[in-house]
């Protein structure tokens, strides 16, 4: 593929440098003071002075006229319109001028184009004939020449260039003569003025790239005239079956063996390497490598590589890498690669790398490593790695890795790693690691969940509520004589982390544990809180196996603002492999309570009890 990208630009620099060598020759300047000498004398001193060669056949010309010429400073061109009073042709091809017949098939109009204040001649102004659909340019010296082909019927020529007002001059018929055109300046107001980034398939990097700096002022001149024809072929952008004007032609069906470039496809255009269009794409647009169009798309481009449109795209993109659109898109951009839209995407994007929606989707993105849109996202994100949205969620994250939401999100985060909400969160976040939302009302489910507030609920082994349920309890109970726990998340559901001894020369236990509770008030300042909690208890043996598992319920009595009582009863499950014990370490533990009771052999099971204090 690189290959024939190499291929394509070399054939391009080869015409427009062959091109631009044959317009340096007829443009060079040369002295001729002849009197009464034949044409093909008059033919040698000019090719002297100019060092190339004439071509011609002998039978066209007829080398005996004598001819008198006193001429200084005329370029090639004007001495020979001159001399055969414009009815030859010329051409170039390497050091040579061609000289061809046109008589009784063409005629002329020649002339100068200047500015009218300050009578500089003016390079790259369009010339054109409506009517019989032809047109030039003006050289670097302001000299045009424009081949006319209906000899009966007078020619309305049209003078246009950027920043200048349009000029109309009619011409008799079959009559050569060179004029004498002033262009006056046209003056803007300022505030007139919508700066913006791209104004065009000219200035877009594939448009620089395929298109000569002659054809992008033609189109420049000429943006106020379009005309609409039912076919084109061309061979690449210049090389036509309309010639210079196909970039004004609106084509129903447009073929282009390598590239071509028109003004608008209203049907159906095939390229074999690339299409560049300067206004809208109509149904379908086909190429082996990409398609660029400088208005909106109504239908669906296919491109072996690229898809570029600079206005809305309403329909389907497909591209072998990547699709753009500078505003919303209204259907569908599939790519291997890489997605892109600055406007709204009102459908899918499935890229396969990552997607891009300048203004949020209203629909879905599915890419294989990112998704990203800048404002609200009403629909669903998939993607391997990660999916951001910079706006609101209304939908549905799924990913491999994060999700992020930067405002509100009513849906679901689905990460295998972290989510994150930077507003509001009322649906439902799911991740294997790490959950944050700035204000919960929905529902966290991982490892570690933390928020700033939360009137919703937060499960995993670690709930952190910043404006939440912060509480430490010390506390006693018929296990052990001295527990911290620290509780956290809010009222609804909150984790418990908790250590606890048993202090005495020969009734050692350590325990640390896990458990989860909730918090329900009574009255002002009474409230109860159920609790579940499983504990490790180290017994002098660090092989064996001591799990205590309890159901308990607290009733809690404010004293003040940050101390309360805290105390109940309890139900406990222990499970024990534990046969020897150590003298230092307590051996009654599976009778402890009320109403011991063995189950088997390992598992026992007592009514407990617990007193504390709770701060904050």
């Amino acid at each position: 593929m690189n290959y024939l990208h190499r291929l394509v630009t070399l054939l391009l620099f080869i015409i427009i440098a062959g091109h631009s060598h044959a317009q340096s020759l007829l443009n060079k300047q040369v002295n001729i003071d002849i009197k009464g000498k034949k044409v093909t004398e008059a033919l040698k001193i000019i090719s002297r002075q100019g060092n190339f060669y004439f071509s011609y056949n002998s039978n066209i010309i007829r080398r005996d006229t004598a001819v008198n010429l006193s001429i200084r400073n005329k370029t090639v061109r004007q001495v020979l319109d001159m001399l055969f009073d414009g009815m030859y042709d010329y051409s170039e091809s390497g050091n040579h001028i061609i000289i061809e017949s046109t008589a009784n098939q063409y005629w002329y109009a020649t002339g100068y184009v200047a500015d009218a204040t300050t009578g500089e001649k003016l390079p790259y102004a369009s010339v054109y004939e409506r009517r019989q659909f032809v047109s030039t340019m003006t050289n670097e010296q302001g000299y045009f020449k424009l081949k006319l082909k209906d000899r009966q019927a007078a020619a309305n020529l049209y003078i246009s260039k950027s920043w200048y007002h349009d000029t109309m001059i009619i011409c008799k018929a079959n009559y050569n003569t060179e004029l004498s055109v002033v262009l006056a300046s046209q003056a803007f107001e300022l505030d007139s003025f919508v700066v913006t980034q791209h104004t065009g398939v000219e200035r877009n990097w594939f448009g620089r790239l395929f298109l000569s700096s002659r054809q992008r002022m033609q189109s420049i001149n000429l943006s106020k005239y379009f005309v609409n024809k039912p076919y084109q072929g061309s061979v690449l952008p210049g090389l036509s079956t309309q010639g210079k004007l196909s970039t004004q032609v609106v084509n129903k069906f447009s073929f282009n063996l390598l590239g071509g470039y028109t003004a608008g496809v209203n049907g159906f255009e095939l390229g074999g390497l690339f299409n560049i269009v300067k206004k809208d794409v109509r149904y379908a647009q086909v190429a082996g490598l990409f398609n660029l169009a400088g208005g909106a798309l109504d239908g669906f481009q296919i491109a072996g590589l690229h898809n570029n449109i600079l206005d809305t795209a309403t329909g389907v993109q497909v591209a072998g890498i990547s699709n753009y659109a500078k505003g919303k898109v209204i259907g569908s951009q599939v790519s291997g690669i890489y997605n892109h839209s600055s406007g709204n995407v009102r459908g899918v994007q499935v890229g396969g790398v990552a997607s891009f929606a300048k203004d949020g989707v209203d629909g879905g993105q599915i890419a294989g490593v990112f998704n990203y849109t800048n404002k609200k996202t009403d629909g669903v994100q998939v993607a391997g790695v990660a999916n951001s949205v910079i706006g609101e969620l209304d939908g549905v994250q799924v990913s491999g890795v994060a999700n992020h939401v930067n405002k509100d999100a009513d849906g679901v985060q689905v990460a295998g790693v972290a989510n994150s909400t930077f507003g509001v969160m009322t649906g439902v976040q799911v991740s294997g690691v790490f959950n944050f939302a700035k204000d919960v009302r929905g529902m966290q489910i991982g490892l570690i969940n933390i928020a700033d507030t939360s009137s919703g609920m937060s499960i995993g082994f670690i709930n952190f509520i910043w404006k939440g349920y912060h509480k430490l309890t010390i506390s006693t109970n018929e296990a052990m004589n001295v527990n911290a726990a620290i509780k956290l998340g809010n009222k609804k559901l909150y984790n418990i982390l908790f250590a606890g001894l048993n202090a005495g020369s020969f009734q050692q236990v350590f325990g640390l544990g896990y458990g989860l509770g909730y918090e329900r008030k009574i009255s002002k300042r009474f409230s109860i809180s159920p609790e579940i909690s499983m504990q490790y208890l180290h017994l002098g043996d660090w092989e064996a196996s001591n799990w205590l598992y309890k159901g308990q319920v607290n009733l809690n009595y404010k004293l003040h603002k940050f101390i309360a009582i805290t105390g109940g009863p309890s139900y406990n499950f222990y499970n024990t492999n534990q046969t020897s014990f150590q003298q230092a370490f307590r051996k009654d533990l599976r009778t402890s309570g009320i109403a011991p009771t063995q189950h088997d052999r390992n598992w026992y099971s007592w009514i407990g009890w617990n007193v504390g204090l709770t701060f904050f």
